[in-house]
């Protein structure tokens, strides 16, 4: 492919007043509409001051330009281009959007919370898709990452365990067999926060929010060693659930370990090599075994489950050419589970926790690539608005089938919302002009007839 003409036989006009860049997003915003998200806004946010007033539509605005790729409340200007007036309506100003964020106290934070999980439930009911086979089996995971921030004016910014500058993002997914994962609840901390506080809490209200959006007795609960917490196995116990948690290799985990009879072990051979997740090496065998172990016996509330274990052979890098180790040396890791799956397979389900990184991945490429506001509040909301539009994509991706009912939200976006169209306006119906030859075409018609024919039925 080249250019048709020299560049110098080229001109450019930002003049336009028909076009739109992201086409997509009034599919996008017709499914916000279907769960209601602006009315959820209205009811559940109080602000005080100068950020009262059309909360919902100031929400939903910020959940828009996230959808169209904004990571900054300036981004929030993409949504005011061409002819976005004719086929949206009370877009609001970065500015304006600015001053809501800052409007917000902890309180109504936690109010934001509560609109996002209204969100979601809604959101299962209109696109069921999003949480196939959760009557069957439905997996929560939590985990935390460091969101790297620069400047001293962002509060609670500080050195945590990534030894970087941020803030302390926390987050629980759902996800089943069938489906890739959607967030359940977020908490923004200070940087240096320990990973698992709050989370008895987050994943209690998470539980609760899964079976809302049809989740049965069949939920299991993973985390690594950060929330190797007895006040963490009695919040899930309690509520009927099952978790798979990482030991910490503690003296009394490596006591039970060295209790394992070595005929005890089940050999595995990986089809593929996986990298080893405290060195990195890539590993194609190991080996698995389980013992019945008594955890957190010195509080108020031991607990005993299985103790599935796995171990890797220690490579001997010393060793001379051809010269083999006088002994097997071996890295041990430790899952704490009430799991009732057979012991090959608990441990499987268990290594499958990771995909919850996908998800930090997703975010940090998406509108969590920055944190924009001084104001620790403001950044709160802003994680629980990536959150509901890393819903709402993931939705339009299920709704569109095929490779998008697991694709990134970079792919999603780009294919499918990022789309520019020419609008034409006659008889009081607007009409859209996409380009010819799209090679999505299939799967963009298909979201917007699922979206948006249902209101002409």
């Amino acid at each position: 492919m080249q250019l048709s003409h020299t560049p110098s036989a080229m001109s450019v006009s930002f003049t336009e007043q028909n076009l739109i860049g992201s086409a997509g997003l009034a599919p996008a915003l017709g499914l916000a509409a279907q769960i209601g998200l602006a009315d959820l806004g209205n009811k559940h946010i109080k602000l005080a001051g100068p950020g009262q007033g059309n909360t919902g539509i100031k929400l939903l605005s910020l959940v828009a330009g996230m959808l169209a790729g904004g990571d900054s409340i300036s981004d929030m200007g993409t949504l005011r281009h061409g002819a976005m007036e004719k086929v949206f309506a009370q877009m609001r100003a970065p500015s304006t959007l600015g001053t809501y964020l800052r409007c917000f106290t902890f309180g109504n934070v936690r109010q934001v919370d509560a609109v996002a999980s209204r969100a979601l439930i809604n959101l299962t009911r209109v696109a069921p898709e999003v949480v196939a086979g959760i009557e069957s089996e439905c997996v929560i995971d939590t985990d935390d990452t460091v969101d790297q921030v620069y400047g001293a004016h962002k509060q609670g910014a500080e050195y945590g365990y990534t030894h970087v500058l941020g803030l302390n993002a926390q987050i629980a997914t759902i996800s089943t067999p069938q489906v890739a994962p959607v967030i359940v609840g977020t908490r923004l901390r200070s940087g240096a926060t320990f990973s698992g506080h709050g989370s008895p809490k987050m994943i209690s209200d998470a539980i609760a929010t899964a079976r809302r959006c049809g989740a049965r007795d069949n939920i299991l609960v993973r985390a690594d060693s950060a929330y190797y917490m007895s006040n963490l196995v009695q919040k899930v116990t309690s509520a009927g659930a099952r978790f798979s948690i990482t030991a910490r290799q503690n003296q009394s985990v490596r006591g039970a370990i060295s209790q394992i009879p070595g005929d005890a072990w089940t050999r595995i051979e990986y089809t593929q090599a996986i990298p080893d997740p405290k060195t990195g090496e890539m590993i194609s065998v190991a080996e698995v075994a389980e013992i019945q172990y008594t955890a957190f016996a010195s509080t108020d509330n031991p607990f005993t489950a299985r103790l599935v274990v796995r171990r890797i052979p220690e490579l001997n890098k010393d060793k001379k050419a051809g010269q083999e180790a006088m002994f097997p040396v071996w890295r041990y890791h430790a899952v704490f589970t009430n799991n009732t799956a057979p012991l090959v397979e608990a441990e499987l389900k268990h290594r499958q926790h990771a995909i919850i990184e996908s998800v930090f991945s997703d975010l940090k490429a998406s509108a969590l690539a920055h944190l924009p506001s001084g104001n620790f509040q403001a950044n709160g909301v802003w994680l629980i608005c990536a959150a509901i539009a890393f819903n709402l994509t993931r939705a339009l991706g299920v709704t569109a089938g095929g490779r998008f009912a697991r694709a990134e939200t970079a792919t999603i976006r780009a294919r499918l919302i990022n789309v520019p169209a020419r609008i034409a306006n006659s008889g009081r119906r607007l009409t859209f002009y996409l380009p010819q030859n799209w090679l999505w075409a299939t799967s963009w018609l298909r979201i917007w007839d699922h979206v948006m024919t249902p209101a002409t039925a």
